[in-house]
């Protein structure tokens, strides 16, 4: 239980997310706090005390949570899904015909928004529709494993408040043994240990919960804003390899393949006027 106090205080101290979740602790149980200052013991004393096993899991819990949260925050970022000057660059690549430079450029990218227009580039000798396809079965596989990382908030938020009402049930089951031990001389004091094991468990599984679901709602938005986004860029730079039609909607025969390149796009079609 000292280890976990120290660890726990260590956490506590880092400036880190834990750290809005342990501000949201002591706000939530500001009363309590004040009173446990005036004893002479801490808030966070008390609960480590009164939490016992179930509480050690409601805290590994939340240390998940947490770890999960700052990669999330850490990996999840405009210029690691949807880098505005690589997708410019891209962009000045393409329109000048240079495909081999484009593609060069942004293999090695670890950004969503390269991997999915490489994959899309990578079928260009099949036509521009498996083109289309394969990025977006490209985006589709960023979504669902990063909707999947987020989805563990998810689980821990749910778990938290049973966890904490396991503690209840084994707070009351202690509480009573205690009055059944001592039938009609039991004091006040020794109901304390079960009621405050109950009480400080359901605390813990609460705060748990509160700040998983909070922030899993936050994290899937995000998850939803930036896949969204890389996607439409590299769609759109994809655009410019859609074959042009002319006549009665036969595509243009005025394309070719650059080495490893997707079709280069064809030339529009002269006006049929003459000046």
């Amino acid at each position: 239980m000292n280890h976990m106090s120290r660890r726990i205080r260590r956490v506590h101290g880092s400036p880190s997310v834990i750290g809005m979740a342990v501000f949201l602790l002591a706000a939530t149980g500001a009363a309590g706090a004040e009173g446990a200052a005036r004893s002479g013991t801490s808030f966070l004393q008390i609960l480590l005390d009164g939490a016992e096993w179930p509480g050690v899991i409601i805290v590994a819990m939340s240390l998940a949570a947490v770890t999960i949260i700052i990669e999330h925050f850490w990996t999840i970022r405009r210029s690691t899904m949807v880098p505005e000057a690589e997708i410019e660059q891209t962009r000045q690549l393409i329109e000048g015909r240079r495909y081999k430079e484009c593609i060069e450029s942004i293999k090695d990218s670890k950004t969503m928004f390269a991997d999915v227009l490489t994959a899309g580039l990578r079928h260009g000798r099949h036509g521009f529709d498996a083109m289309h396809e394969a990025a977006s079965e490209r985006a589709n596989a960023w979504a669902s494993r990063l909707f999947r990382k987020a989805e563990y908030l998810n689980i821990i938020g749910n778990l938290g408040p049973l966890m904490g009402l396991l503690g209840t049930v084994l707070g009351m089951i202690e509480a009573f043994g205690q009055m059944q031990a001592s039938p009609g001389g039991y004091k006040p004091e020794n109901l304390a240990g079960g009621i405050s094991l109950a009480l400080v468990n359901t605390f813990l599984g609460l705060a748990v919960a509160i700040v998983s679901m909070g922030f899993f709602g936050i994290c899937r938005n995000r998850v939803d804003a930036m896949t969204v986004a890389a996607h439409a860029a590299a769609m759109d730079l994809l655009e410019y390899f859609r074959p042009i039609t002319v006549g009665g909607g036969a595509a243009a025969s005025g394309s070719r393949r650059v080495g490893g390149a997707p079709a280069r796009p064809a030339e529009p079609a002269p006006s049929s006027s003459q000046s």
